[in-house]
This record gives structure tokens, sequence and C-alpha cells, in this order.
């Protein structure tokens, strides 16, 4: 509703809104008045000619959770602006990317660790957030397994070779270094020889609850339960590849209430249900898909809970840096079709509000434009800069981690002179609070691992200051000399450094005076 012109407040809100259009005016009311109504019924007639009429997703298997959202997309986008959707079948994630990258398929609905290289290199593109997917491990309860990686030189389902549960198992493996015996059947297929003890687990990746087929395999088999992940896999997976998992938890009772299935909260790992297109996409095509999911977000919560109670546009699009720039707009700004000619068929009070724009300053306007390409700007070249700070981040976590806070700074600094506005600085300052997370928990994990090593050092020195003296203080002065070597190749931090040192100088001071006890005198001091 357009506010009323009785006050200067109103009179400035209402130009507000024009300005944000992007729509330049010159001084005379009649042409702005002609310019105003050619405008609005250019795009009007634009809308309406070049409109797409039917796109083509790869989604999933019929009855499966991808074809599911797929069906609800093309509700959406049939119910919002009239654009049919061609659901494709398909195994999964993996042949849902493929196909949009041979250009089979205009989107495609993949998990983002699938998407994640693609979307890296600059292949694809993200549209929104759809849905959180978790890792379930399934076995029999009379299996004996206790944890994942009790899985090693088991059976293991882990999926169509084209989907992307068989990518996230694999990963899994990998990263836990287990050789199993893999089996690529289909759902169906995949549990019925888990029945019959043909396969001792089933790996499943999906939204929460979402998949009617697995939930009526507990319901059917009470003999089935799900295994946790271990916290050193979650942690390995979201420190060392954190914009593919998040560490999550499977909820009591999520598949079945009596008996809870499952009966305490199992830690695990997530990735996001991304919908993704190519970065060449028609942009008015990707913007109208954008604001059909948007504008009937609350129809997704069936496969992505939280849209319940938090804003669309914040969730939709939470945790991605390569999405579209017609997306983005979509979320920054609404609707892509000109509601222009609406608000002058139906409000008097943008007709009479006109002539403020007659003697609205081109300065101004140029100047409002002009600091929102620059925040624009801004933000774009801090999602750069993050992504250069992330190659440092595996090898040169402490020099990644100073880059980001001095990042920080510099924003600060900007917004105290007020050069970005709140809003732009507080996206900016999200973005990079995740990464300065990520740096400090992978020196956190680092410094663990010197500290544990350091200990496996010192064990094996005091074994050797027993038998063999000489030999001990030649380790002694190795083990030293690899601490300043640390610390000079930026691998070990001032305070691990310091502890390091201390912890070696009491496990001498320890040992020195047994030996002088036994009847030895060999200890040097340097």
């Amino acid at each position: 509703m357009i506010p009323k012109l009785t006050s200067s407040k109103n009179r400035a809100n209402l130009l507000d809104k024009f300005v944000s259009k992007g729509i330049r005016f010159i001084y005379r009311p009649k042409a702005v008045l002609l310019l105003l109504s050619g405008l609005a019924g250019g795009v009007l007639f634009s809308s309406c000619s070049s409109q797409p009429s039917r796109i083509i997703i790869s989604s999933g298997d019929v009855g499966s959770y991808y074809y599911s959202l797929g069906q609800q997309i093309h509700n959406s986008t049939y119910a919002t602006v009239k654009i049919s959707v061609n659901n494709l079948q398909s195994q999964g994630s993996q042949q849902n990317l493929k196909r949009l990258l041979d250009h089979q398929a205009d989107f495609a609905i993949a998990q983002l660790d699938v998407a994640n290289k693609a979307m890296r290199e600059g292949r694809v593109k993200a549209v929104a957030i759809l849905a959180n997917e978790y890792v379930h491990i399934i076995i029999r309860k009379d299996s004996g397994l206790k944890m994942f990686s009790d899985l090693q030189g088991k059976r293991v389902a882990v999926g169509n070779p084209g989907s992307g549960i068989s990518f996230t198992a694999k990963r899994l493996l990998e990263a836990d270094k287990l050789s199993v015996k893999q089996d690529n059947s289909d759902f169906d297929q995949a549990f019925k020889k888990l029945k019959s003890r043909q396969v001792d687990a089933v790996v499943y990746v999906g939204s929460l609850g979402a998949s009617k087929n697995l939930r009526q395999q507990f319901v059917n088999n009470s003999e089935l339960k799900l295994l946790p992940l271990e916290p050193a896999l979650i942690n390995s997976l979201t420190v060392f590849d954190p914009g593919s998992y998040q560490g999550a938890e499977l909820p009591v009772g999520t598949y079945t209430s009596r008996p809870a299935i499952p009966d305490q909260k199992l830690p695990t790992l997530s990735t996001a249900t991304v919908l993704v297109t190519r970065p060449e996409m028609d942009r008015r095509t990707v913007a109208l898909v954008t604001w059909s999911i948007l504008s009937t977000a609350r129809n997704y919560s069936q496969f992505y809970p939280a849209l319940q109670n938090e804003e669309p546009e914040i969730l939709l699009r939470q945790g991605i840096f390569d999405i579209h720039p017609a997306a983005e707009e979509v979320f920054q700004r609404g609707d892509p079709r000109m509601a222009l000619m609406h608000y002058w068929q139906h409000n008097s009070d943008l007709q009479a509000g006109v002539f403020i724009l007659a003697s609205t300053s081109i300065l101004g306007i140029l100047l409002r434009q002009w600091r929102r390409r620059r925040s624009q700007k801004m933000i774009t070249t801090t999602a750069t800069r993050i992504n250069e700070l992330k190659l440092l981040l595996p090898d040169h976590p402490q020099q990644a981690l100073d880059g980001i806070e001095d990042l920080s700074q510099e924003h600060r600094l900007m917004f105290v002179e007020g050069t970005v506005t709140t809003e732009i600085y507080e996206q900016l300052r999200q973005k990079t609070q995740t990464f300065t997370d990520q740096c400090r928990r992978l020196l956190e994990l680092q410094r663990k691992k010197f500290v544990m090593e350091t200990l496996l050092l010192l064990d094996e020195w005091q074994a050797t200051l027993q038998t063999n003296p000489e030999e001990a203080l030649k380790k002694l002065s190795r083990i030293k000399q690899q601490y300043r070597d640390m610390l000079l190749s930026d691998q070990l931090d001032i305070e691990a450094y310091v502890e390091l040192m201390q912890l070696t100088l009491i496990s001498l001071i320890t040992l020195v005076p047994k030996q002088y006890k036994n009847g030895t005198s060999y200890v040097k001091h340097d």
C-alpha cells in the first residue's frame, strides 16, 4: 500500500520505493508521466511475451524425496508465474548434475556436497536451498555394530551409482579409511538384502523424516536401528570441507515413536539440498523460478521444517556463496515482475505522487544507485577474498585466520566511518564470522594433534633414556629443533611452542633425578 502524501516523511518513503526500482527521471512532469506509463506498459508486454512456459528439472525416482520436491516446484511455478515443470526421473544427485551440465535439463536438484566442486569451478550456480539432508546408517539390531568404524570389512549398500547417497557414502568411507564390500542396490532392494542378511548396513541420505519410504521401512521392520557417526569423523569432514557438510543430530523418535527410532539423539552429518542451474541460464527464467519458491516457501516445510518459523529470504540462501545473480536479486528485492502498472491503476496516491518524482534531484538518485552498486561490489569482493583465503586454510590456517581478521577489521572501520550501511555490514560480518570460526576450529585440531605427537615423542624419548642415555640426549635435541622448525614454518604458533617446550622440560626434570638415583651421571646441560 502506498503511504498517504500528508507528510514529508511519507513523501520521502514513497520516493525511496521508486528509487529502489532503479528508474531514472527527468525534471519535466509531463515527460516523467509519459516515461512511467510507457515503462509500465513495456514491462507488462515484455512479461507476457518473453516468459517461458515450460522448464525441465532433473529430480529423482517416482515416490522419492527428490521427485516430490520436483512436483512441489511445479506446483509453485505454475500457481505463481504460469510455468510448467517437466520433472525428469533420475537415479539422484550425480545424474541430475550431469544432465544439467550436458544441457539435458534447465535445473537440477542435488546434494550440496555433490554440486560443490562444480560450483567452485563456476560451472553451476545455486538458486535456493530447499532442505537439509541427513546421513543415516541403518543396521539390524542384532548385528553387533556399535559405531560407523565397525563397518570395516562389512557388506554395505551405498546406493545407485548416479545417486548422491553413493557420493556421500564414498566420502565417509574414504575419510574414515574403511574398506567395505560395496553394494549398489536401489532403495527397496537394499532393504530386502538387509532383512535377509545379504548386507550388513544401508547408507541413506535424505531430508529429516521426509522420506515416506524410509519411515515405512522402520514401521514394518522392528529389527532395524540407526548407527551413530563418530565425532572425529564428523569433525574431519566439517573442518576440511565446510562448504559441503555440517554436524547434525537425528532427534529421538524421528521415524517411529513407539518404540522410538532413534531411541536417543544420534550424532551425524548433514548436507543441503540445493536447486542449481547453469550460470548462462536465462536470468528472467531463474528469477521467476526463484520467486515462485520464495513466495510459496511455507509449502516446502514438509521437506525443510525450519521454514515454518524462520524468514525464507534468509533460510533459502543461507550458507551458499555461489548463488545465481538473478536469484540473489529476487531474494533482495522480491517479485521480478514489475508491479508499477498495478500500482498505477489501483492507487490514486501513486498518481498523486508523480509530481514528487519530477522535483527529485538526479544527483540524489545517482548517488543512491552508486551506493547500492558499491555495496554489492563490496559483498562480491569479500566473497572473492574469502575464497582466496580458503586456499590457505588446509596448510596455513593461521595465515588464513590473520587474513580474515584483517578483513573483518576493515569492515568495522568502514562501518564506524559510515561508508557502509548497517544491513551491508551485517551481511559482511556473517560471511567473515563463518570463515573465522572454520579457521579457529582447524587451528584447535592442529594444536591437539601437535600435543599428541609430542606426547608420543616424549614417551619414545623416555624409553630411550632408560637404555641409551647418549642417544636420548640426541633425540631431545632433535625434538627441540623440530619445535623451532615448526614455529618458523608457521605450522605452530608461539603459545603452542612454549607449551610444548614446557612439557619437554617437565619430562626432563622428572626423569633425570631417577637416573642419578640409579647411580648414573650422564645428563649434560645445554
